[in-house]
């Protein structure tokens, strides 16, 4: 079974929290996963160094487009990354994300 995963770097875990919970308790992602990260990045023109957390959140390829322009909204970045690719889970956790995420159709 496929599922979509989404790769969102933030500037806290408490932001992380907040969006991911958000996304759970609105059908839109079914799962949030929060790991402590340390970024490099050119903003404004100088390379910085920051500490982030990535926001993994999992949900269904028909949820993609709903949840990708819900973080792009809500996410407190000027500009926020949003990756997400599809990938292969087994049977049992897939029907489990369909589940969660049955609500929103």
């Amino acid at each position: 079974m496929e599922i979509t995963l989404f790769y969102i770097p933030v500037g806290t875990s408490a932001e992380a929290k907040l969006l991911g919970e958000k996304a759970i308790e609105i059908h839109l992602a079914a799962c949030a996963n929060i790991f402590p990260i340390d970024s490099a990045f050119k903003w404004p023109g100088e390379v910085q160094h920051e500490k982030e957390c990535v926001l993994l959140l999992k949900t269904l390829p028909s949820h993609k487009q709903s949840l990708q322009e819900w973080i792009s909204t809500t996410h407190s970045y000027e500009v926020p990354c949003i990756i997400s690719w599809e990938v292969q889970v087994n049977d049992a956790y897939g029907s489990w994300i369909k589940e969660c995420l049955a609500a929103v159709n």
